[in-house]
């Protein structure tokens, strides 16, 4: 079980590494880079100098699309190539509403981090208060 501390659940973090979006979507980074591979005008992760990949909030939102694509829909890789690169509205607003799901996603897991920030102080304050 991931705990709700991990950075790929860090909504103040603006980059994430390939490992902590695999993490975060469920993927393996090996597929990660195959989708990069496979989608080259969609998913265009930025590259640090020693190469390594760094996603923002847009690619990870490319990210959560192609596995909606994949997964969800159950399109191939090509069926999927070809609805990313088509301009169809419903594309767009799909993106849209995934993008405000995982604006949704990010501040749900702040507060229950606040909450679980919370109880442990709690439960701090009660073994200090009634001893052990």
């Amino acid at each position: 079980m991931r705990k709700l501390s991990d950075p790929a659940l860090n909504p103040e973090k603006k980059y994430l590494s390939i490992g902590e979006v695999a993490e975060k979507f469920g993927v393996s980074i090996e597929v990660l880079r195959k989708w990069e591979k496979d989608f080259p005008k969609v998913l265009k992760p930025m590259r640090t100098k020693g190469e390594s990949r760094l996603y923002d909030k847009k690619q990870q939102e490319k990210v959560a699309l192609i596995l909606h694509l994949l997964r969800e829909e159950g399109l191939s890789i090509e069926g999927a190539k070809k609805k990313l690169l088509t301009k169809q509205s419903d594309l767009e607003v799909q993106q849209e509403v995934i993008s405000k799901l995982m604006d949704i996603r990010e501040k749900l897991m702040s507060i229950v981090n606040e909450f679980e920030e919370l109880e442990n102080s709690r439960s701090q304050n009660n073994i200090y208060k009634y001893g052990r």
